[in-house]
């Protein structure tokens, strides 16, 4: 099934998922298509080849599942990470072949290992890291770094101006950097890359 045949995204899955918890999808809406081509190139040039495929936490609606098969990333290439039961769903309907995790993103250590999943080459993360409190994020960030060889990244995006996760609270040292800013998102998106420090 090409791009072109697959079911269009609605917002309708995404705002009942927001109703169900607001916390855990951050803003009632999406992020653009503009930013979710940013986030996938970002990804696919961090990626490290031949590694194993490309770890999408928060999937949503699969904006950015979408945006990295347009950037040539065979949807079985791609795994992504759900908590929603009915995103899960709608993301499996869209896309045929896409591997769909239901499970909490933030313990995703116990996820990857419950798939049987031992490696990833990137890990693109669509969680609202900003709403989260700074431990249970860098254990999430650690446990993803654990699947990753050395040089491994974690492109994450945010609302805020300051890196969404502190590299400096979070246990193991992170390094984050400013990738830019993507004007055509409501509210403009900040787009950061992680790697481990040292």
């Amino acid at each position: 099934m090409s791009i072109d045949e697959r079911p269009i995204s609605t917002p309708l899955p995404f705002v009942r998922g927001w109703l169900r918890d607001p916390v855990g999808v951050g803003l009632p809406f999406p992020s653009s298509s503009a930013t979710a081509r940013r986030l996938a190139r970002a990804a696919v040039d961090a990626a490290i080849p031949g590694t194993g495929p490309v770890l999408e936490l928060g999937a949503g609606t699969g904006a950015v599942t979408e945006a990295l098969i347009e950037c040539r990333r065979a949807v079985e290439g791609i795994v992504a990470v759900e908590r929603d039961v009915e995103l899960c769903r709608a993301l499996e309907r869209r896309f045929p072949g896409l591997q769909v995790l239901h499970g909490d993103a933030l313990d995703i250590g116990t996820v990857l290992s419950k798939a049987g999943l031992a490696s990833v080459c990137v890990v693109v993360s669509g969680l609202p890291m900003r709403a989260i409190p700074s431990d249970a994020a860098g254990r999430c960030y650690s446990e993803a770094f654990e699947a990753m060889p050395p040089g491994g990244a974690i492109i994450q995006y945010t609302y805020g101006l300051r890196p969404p996760v502190d590299p400096e609270v979070t246990g193991p040292t992170f390094e984050a950097t400013f990738i830019g800013r993507e004007w055509r998102n409501f509210p403009p998106m900040g787009i950061w890359r992680y790697r481990l420090a040292g």
